[in-house]
């Protein structure tokens, strides 16, 4: 039996929906209210990804705010992956990305990375073009996948390919 146990972090500005994705995926929940987060958090996810592998996958959700900044950096140690929200309905989100990107990298590495374009159920609010996103997710070598944390678009599926790229990541540090 081959077990991984895989520390991911979720990058991107306040009130992109990163807590919501996690607690979609882990909890299978959503609640309208928003409360930022304080520092950090993170949620445990176990995956059989197949017969003979399994993950536990920590799920870990940092502050988007900037005056947590000096402190983010402290939790990228040891990640195994990363995943970039941004809100669709929100270009400047997509924008900021650069920034979370550039300081993940320099204390990580490369890792497997995916970009998460959520909020996908607000159609017609939608300010992110898909090619401005998928140009991002390629300048970042990240996969790209558009998510609902509301009615759970696209987060199943993304999270479980984050999870198979982890596995069989060919610079992954044992």
């Amino acid at each position: 039996m081959v077990s991984y146990l895989a520390k991911v972090v979720m990058l991107g500005a306040g009130g992109v929906g990163k807590t919501s994705l996690i607690r979609r995926y882990v909890q299978f929940t959503f609640t309208h209210d928003y409360l930022a987060t304080i520092g950090s958090n993170f949620l445990i996810k176990r995956l059989i990804l197949e017969e003979g592998k399994k993950m536990s996958m920590q799920l870990w959700d940092l502050a988007g705010q900037e005056s947590f900044r000096s402190i983010r950096s402290k939790y990228y140690l040891g990640a195994s992956g990363g995943i970039l929200v941004f809100d669709l309905t929100r270009q400047d989100t997509l924008q900021d990305l650069e920034g979370w990107h550039f300081d993940f990298n320099q204390k990580v590495g490369k890792v497997p990375l995916l970009l998460l374009g959520n909020k996908c159920d607000l159609h017609d609010k939608v300010e992110v073009s898909q090619e401005d996103a998928e140009s991002i997710a390629q300048k970042f070598g990240a996969s790209y996948t558009k998510t609902s944390a509301l009615d759970g678009t696209g987060v199943e599926s993304a999270f479980l390919d984050l999870a198979w790229k982890i596995a069989n990541f060919k610079d992954r540090k044992v």
